[in-house]
């Protein structure tokens, strides 16, 4: 029951897609400065809508690494 439950509920496992590549995405000035404050104060300091921004980025860089 446990190891269906990790399935389930576990940390994904991205091996069997993920490779090295080069990823370009465009980004707005408000998506770089929330990128620059989760680098400099940490993730869980992010108010809402800076962390709006940063999945929005999260987003972009997905949809480039596999469409």
């Amino acid at each position: 029951m446990d190891n269906a439950l990790n399935a389930l509920f576990g940390k994904p496992d991205y091996s069997h897609i993920a490779s090295d590549k080069t990823a370009t995405i465009s980004i707005t000035a408000a998506e770089m400065s929330a990128v620059l404050y989760a680098y400099d104060r940490g993730v869980s300091e992010l108010d809402a809508d800076s962390m709006r921004q940063l999945e929005a980025v999260i987003a972009k860089l997905k949809d480039e690494l596999h469409p």
